[in-house]
């Protein structure tokens, strides 16, 4: 029993409880909201795949700018072997296979099948953090005494809150979802926006070096700070395009 319990409290087992969560939750969605149901349970399900490999190039990509910063030899199988994953890069996968599936197959109601990839992301995410304080990794500065003094050796629980910023977006996107319908199609850049706004800044307070990074900046606040960019751009795009027209 206690094996049981220390696996579900690991990255891998809530991991898993995140995914569970996620599936459930698009599934009550996709029905309630009578989605290509029978189509887009496909286009999810093996969205998967790139989800994996992304978060493993990104894992090989991190390792290797942190190796690079320390003057390490760059051997591709040993970053291959060494690297873990990062979520980045299982994100932006994952929403990039799930894009083009609805694009290719999906025939009616894409907005909201498109939406429905903003709430299912952080609700998974949410969970996953979680595992990653009980499983001692993405951790935070020790800061002797006050409210870290009642977590683990004292650090700053940047797991823990991140954990709780992505309930909060899952909470405020579900209610956008439901209550600003016109605006599904739009779900995925607001929580783009305001993933990699809340990520850029969290970084400040990781104290894991080995994520890597470029300069004074972590590798995943340089992927921020690109999707950031994207946005701004795409945006300015538009508004160039409504303006011409």
């Amino acid at each position: 029993m206690e094996r049981v319990f220390a696996y579900i409290l690991s990255y891998g087992g809530m991991a898993t409880v995140g995914l569970l969560a996620a599936a459930g939750c698009a599934v009550l969605i996709g029905l309630r909201e009578d989605l290509d149901w029978p189509v887009l349970f496909p286009i999810y399900s093996l969205s998967l795949l790139p989800l994996f490999l992304g978060a493993k190039l990104f894992g090989v990509l991190s390792l290797m700018s942190y190796r690079w910063q320390q003057g390490a030899p760059l051997t591709l199988w040993s970053l291959v072997e060494d690297s873990g994953i990062v979520f980045y890069g299982g994100m932006l996968f994952f929403l990039l296979a799930v894009d083009l599936g609805i694009r290719r197959f999906v025939l009616y109601k894409r907005a909201s099948s498109w939406g429905l990839a903003a709430l299912i992301v952080p609700l998974f995410h949410g969970f996953a953090r979680i595992g990653c304080y009980f499983g001692r990794c993405c951790y935070g500065p020790v800061m002797a005494g006050g409210f870290c003094s009642l977590f683990y050796e004292h650090r700053l629980p940047v797991q823990l809150m991140e954990s709780g910023f992505n309930f909060l977006l899952f909470a405020a996107l579900l209610l956008l979802y439901y209550y600003r319908k016109r605006s599904r199609g739009k779900l995925v850049r607001l929580y783009l926006f305001a993933y990699a706004s809340f990520r850029f800044l969290i970084e400040f307070w990781r104290d894991d070096a080995v994520r890597g990074g470029f300069g004074p900046l972590s590798f995943s606040q340089w992927v921020s700070l690109c999707i950031l960019m994207g946005l701004i751009v795409r945006a300015c795009i538009l508004r160039y395009r409504r303006k011409a027209v």
